[in-house]
């Protein structure tokens, strides 16, 4: 995209449901920003690295997607090598930032074991504490975009929220996604654990449709289709083939390996 201004074929528009699209100019437009919740230097320099892994991610989603979509599995070491456990906790962060940006948005406080998984820097970090992240495949937008060639861009879901009952925010779940790729998550402040669906190397997608069941593509059944002859048929020597792994049910990431 670069840095802008961005006009012509190159034009960006910021949409809300029930209101106007807005064109967007550039990178630093303030109508597709958080509120301030970070300092400049944790926007910056300290989360740096996990704005680099989710980049790496989106690219590789983007070059194989014909692969990747339909199959609903991939490996991290596909896309950072052997760096592939550190590179995936620093993807993790990524959506942990975001999520705690929301949380911000929404009045919620950050409790400490989430600011010290942030600042952790180990490989074993593992899974955030107090937020749940799932992996899919939205597969409307996979139709649309494998029969009819949709462009798209990154979206945020509208956001949930759950309170005691004398009406104190405790907890929010949403989504947000790139394309077809959909990551949710639920973040509740008063739950220590959390967990992710994508823990080992190889990753299992769910799917999931956000329109109605009709327009709900089974990636199974796509790749058995001659909509997918060419690609089913021509091997990516990027990809390290999967083992063989029992379907899930749809709405369900599974992470193996």
């Amino acid at each position: 995209m670069g840095r802008g201004p961005w006009s012509g074929d190159d034009a960006v528009v910021h949409a809300r449901h029930g209101e106007d699209l807005r064109q967007i100019h550039g990178p630093n437009a303030s109508s597709v920003k958080f509120g301030p919740s970070l300092c400049k230097n944790c926007n910056n320099a300290r989360s740096q690295i996990f704005d680099r892994a989710y980049d790496r991610f989106i690219e590789f989603m983007a070059t194989n997607e014909s692969v990747i979509a339909v199959d609903r599995r991939f490996r991290f070491s596909d896309i950072y090598g052997p760096d592939w456990p550190d590179e995936r906790v620093n993807l993790i962060k990524y959506w942990v930032k975001h999520v705690c940006c929301m949380a911000v948005d929404n009045e919620l406080t950050i409790p400490e074991l989430l600011i010290n998984y942030l600042d952790d820097t180990s490989a074993g970090a593992g899974a955030p504490p107090h937020i749940r992240f799932d992996m899919l495949v939205q597969s409307d937008l996979l139709r649309l975009r494998l029969y009819q060639s949709m462009e798209y861009g990154s979206f945020i879901g509208d956001v949930a929220g759950y309170a005691t009952p004398d009406g104190r925010l405790v907890a929010i779940e949403g989504h947000t996604m790139w394309g077809w790729v959909m990551v949710t998550y639920r973040y509740d402040s008063t739950e220590p654990f959390g967990s992710t669906t994508f823990e080992g190397d190889l990753v299992q997608m769910g799917f999931t449709s956000l329109v109605s069941s009709e327009y709900t593509l089974d990636p199974t059944d796509l790749m058995n289709s001659q909509w997918m002859a060419h690609p089913r048929d021509t091997p990516n020597p990027t990809v390290t083939p999967a083992r063989k792994t029992q379907p899930t049910r749809p709405g369900q990431g599974d992470a193996l390996g």
